[in-house]
This record gives structure tokens, C-alpha cells and sequence, in this order.
């Protein structure tokens, strides 16, 4: 019997794990503009389930007011942190900050009385510290889906026999069969002498499940002109365990990726996951604290760009040809409402030519991925992702595009799961598809 965790009405909180402000916990207002953007909110009808209402039970905690109950525990736990209501919000309010603050509070707390991590941190830790065991794992996956182990277990529903869950939880896309090298173009010293260096993170599951979109992204930055660095060493970003706990794991790998780009002379650091690269972004909070790491963290997040965003600031060679093709875009919580990246894909995918292009429903609207949200929660992530099923599936669309490996999966689990023809791909995917098919990259 699982041994519950329970934190005792004295014990202090935002000690060790400071809030990002108390003014943010004092300016919302309780107009209620969240509401509607909320998707634990819209599932229940509760208050304590609502951005106001878990921003109410913090400052009840932070003054002492109240302490650590199961409720309030559970609510933080069940919330997406998709930042909708921040997108939302008259004030300003940080809300994602906050609740951040919270989850990583009620960590620290849990490891205080455990006097040790829990499970779900010590997988994650164990994982991608060293991101060779997470390659290790990858290959297992592709052992069990080339083997003819998945299909037959899908075919025959033996899963269902154990739960519902765990046949479902089998659907996941194709890990790569194996890690072969990108293709990098090899510049004179006179070339690189006059374009642009950008370094490319490739990522952790970006590499494992779409080594495709990481070599689109390559292809089409060679394509507008760019010199094109990616690191050698596989380096995680550290937004998993930043996200999960464990800010000292975080530290130590953001320190790694810093050192990495800062070598290379990298004047642009290029991402094409929404999650990493809104981490990466936010360096310079993470190590607001770190006298000896502040001002090149600051200056490293300066150089950060989702790769939609890049091409919309310094422009994007336009194809002229593509079959005709009708798309819809998904946004990524972490590129619509962390980055405020929303414009600059859309007009990417419009620009090129023979896409019909239908907006979807709720498109800013969580798919329920979130982080690894759709694995520890996975039944309110599946109550999530119906919503956006049914979006997707009035659209009619062939085609969905997002920027984020995380809903990429969610939305091809979707797929699978309601039976929809429909595919799933990057929005660099599609833009080098279109100058593939124009003949001018082979």
C-alpha cells in the first residue's frame, strides 16, 4: 500500500524556494478573466481548481494562514501550468511563476520528510543527467515497436486485461532506429567569416522521436544563409528537472548547455521545442540568485530563439511550390503563452504556396502533454486532449502543425486513439518540405 505523504501545518514554506514576488500573489484581483482559459477549471467548476483560486490558497500559505493540506497539494498537482491565464490576465499577474514556486516548494518539502527524492525525481534525474541511459531506453523502445512485440500486444488488447491505461499508454510514435549524425554543411573560413554562426540544441526526446525535424531545422537555416553549429555532446537544457523538483540538477546542466554555446561563438542559440527553449529562456531567473553565473546566464537567454521566432525577425526565403495541402495549427502553451510566440508560424505556414490554411478552435487551448504531465496524471490529460480532438477534427484538416515534441506526441497518441485521418508535423518540417519539393535542397 502506497504510503502517503503529509506535510504538517508548521512546516515552512518559500524559505529555500523564495516566490518570484509577493506583489504578484497581492495584484490579482478575482475578476474572474482566467476563468475561461482554465482547463482544470472548465473540467470541475471548482474554484480551489482555478488560477484565482490556487493563487488565494498561496498567499494563505506564504502568510501563514494555512498549511499544507492534501487539497491544496492536489490542486497545484492537478493544475497543467499551461499559462493560459496569464495570457488572459488585466494585471499581469505571473502566474505561472507562482504556481511553479509551489510545485517546487512541495517537493523540497516531500524530500524533507522522506529525507530522500521520490520515485518519479530519481527516474527523471537518472534519465537525463546522463543522456546515453535515456538513448539506452530509446533503443528498447525500438526494439519492443520493430519487433513485432507492440503489434502484437495492440492487436490482441493483452494490456487491456491489466488496464485500460497501460494499452493506451502504448501507443507512442517510432523511436529512431539508430543515432545517425546530422548532415551539417562544411564552410570555407571566408564563408564563415560572413554569415551568421547559430548553435542548434538537439534536444532530449526532440532527438530520441524526431530526429527529422532537427535535421529540417538544419537544412532550412543553410537555406536562409546561416552557419549551422550543433554540439557534439548530448546536453539537456534542464527544464525537466527544473520543472520536477530538483532546481540543483537544473543548475548543474543549464551550466553545461551555457558553457557549450558560449565555446562555439555562437551569436544565436536556435530551438524548435517550445518547452526547451522557454526554459532556456528564463537562464537568467533561474540563476537570478548565482553572482557568479547571473550576468552570463542573462546574457546567454538574450541569444535564445524558438526557431519561428528567428526566421520572422531576420526573414525566410519563400518556396514557391508545394502540393496543396490543407492545415491547421495547435500552439504550444510554452511558445503561445510563455514565449508569446503565436503570429510568426502562422504566417511561416501561410506564406507557402497550396496550403489552405483553417484555424482551429481553441488553438491556444492545452492538449494536455505538459511536460510529463500526460504521463503522471494521464487520465485529466486524456479528458484535456479530447477537447482538442474534436477541434481538430472539425477543422478537416490533413495536416496539424505544432512546435513542441511534447504535443506532437499528445496529438499523434490522439490521433491513433480517435481514429482521425490526420498527420502530425513540425512547422520547419513543413517549410523544408516545400523547398524539397521546389528542387532547390537535396
Amino acid at each position: 500500500m502506497r504510503r502517503k505523504i503529509k506535510l504538517t501545518a508548521d512546516y515552512k514554506f518559500f524559505d529555500s524556494i523564495p516566490l518570484p514576488s509577493y506583489d504578484q500573489l497581492v495584484h490579482c484581483m478575482h475578476c474572474g478573466m482566467c476563468l475561461p482559459t482554465c482547463p482544470t477549471y472548465q473540467l470541475t467548476g471548482l474554484e480551489i481548481n482555478s488560477p484565482r483560486g490556487r493563487i488565494h490558497m498561496i498567499r494563505a500559505v506564504v502568510d501563514g494562514e494555512m498549511g499544507m493540506t492534501e487539497k491544496f497539494r492536489e490542486s497545484i498537482a492537478f493544475c497543467l501550468n499551461c499559462q493560459a491565464c496569464v495570457t488572459a490576465c488585466p494585471a499581469g499577474v505571473a502566474y505561472g511563476q507562482l504556481v511553479e514556486s509551489a510545485q517546487l516548494q512541495i517537493a523540497a518539502g516531500q524530500r524533507d520528510i522522506r529525507g530522500r527524492p521520490g520515485f518519479t525525481e530519481k527516474v527523471l534525474d537518472w534519465l537525463f543527467t546522463d543522456l546515453k541511459r535515456l538513448q539506452t531506453a530509446a533503443k528498447m523502445v525500438r526494439w519492443y515497436q520493430i519487433s513485432g512485440v507492440e503489434r502484437f500486444f495492440q492487436q490482441t488488447g493483452i494490456f487491456r486485461l491489466f488496464s485500460k491505461k497501460l494499452h493506451e499508454l502504448a501507443l507512442m510514435p517510432p523511436a529512431v532506429p539508430e543515432r545517425l549524425n546530422y548532415v551539417v554543411k562544411k564552410l570555407s573560413m571566408q564563408d564563415k567569416k560572413q554569415r551568421i554562426r547559430v548553435g542548434l540544441l538537439k534536444g532530449c526526446v526532440q532527438d530520441i522521436f524526431f530526429r527529422d525535424v532537427n535535421q529540417d531545422t538544419i537544412d532550412v537555416l543553410e537555406k536562409n544563409g546561416y552557419e549551422v553549429y550543433v554540439p557534439e555532446q548530448d546536453i539537456c537544457c534542464g527544464s525537466v528537472h527544473g520543472h520536477n523538483g530538483n532546481l540543483d540538477g537544473a543548475k548543474m546542466l543549464a551550466k553545461n548547455v551555457i558553457d557549450i554555446f558560449t565555446r562555439a561563438g555562437v551569436d544565436y542559440i536556435i530551438l524548435n521545442s517550445a518547452g526547451c527553449g522557454a526554459y532556456m529562456k528564463e537562464y537568467k531567473k533561474l540563476f537570478s540568485d548565482d553572482k557568479t553565473h547571473r550576468d552570463k546566464a542573462a546574457s546567454f537567454s538574450e541569444k535564445v530563439k524558438d526557431i519561428m521566432e528567428f526566421l520572422d525577425e531576420k526573414g525566410w526565403k519563400n518556396p514557391k511550390k508545394v502540393h496543396n495541402l490543407s492545415v491547421t495549427y495547435h500552439d504550444p502553451c510554452h511558445l503561445v503563452h510563455t514565449q508569446k510566440i503565436a503570429r510568426q508560424p502562422r504566417e511561416i505556414i501561410k506564406s507557402i504556396q497550396g496550403i489552405s490554411y483553417t484555424e482551429l478552435t481553441e488553438a491556444s487551448w492545452c492538449c494536455g502533454s505538459a511536460g510529463i504531465y500526460n504521463i503522471v496524471r494521464f487520465d485529466d490529460a486524456m479528458q484535456v486532449l479530447k477537447r482538442k480532438m474534436e477541434n481538430l477534427q472539425a477543422t478537416g484538416a490533413e495536416l496539424v502543425v505544432t512546435g513542441n515534441p511534447g504535443c506532437m506526441i499528445q496529438l499523434m497518441f490522439g490521433i491513433k486513439k480517435y481514429k482521425l485521418n490526420m498527420k502530425v508535423m513540425h512547422p520547419v518540417s513543413l517549410l523544408n518540405l516545400a523547398y524539397q519539393l521546389e528542387g532547390e535542397i537535396h
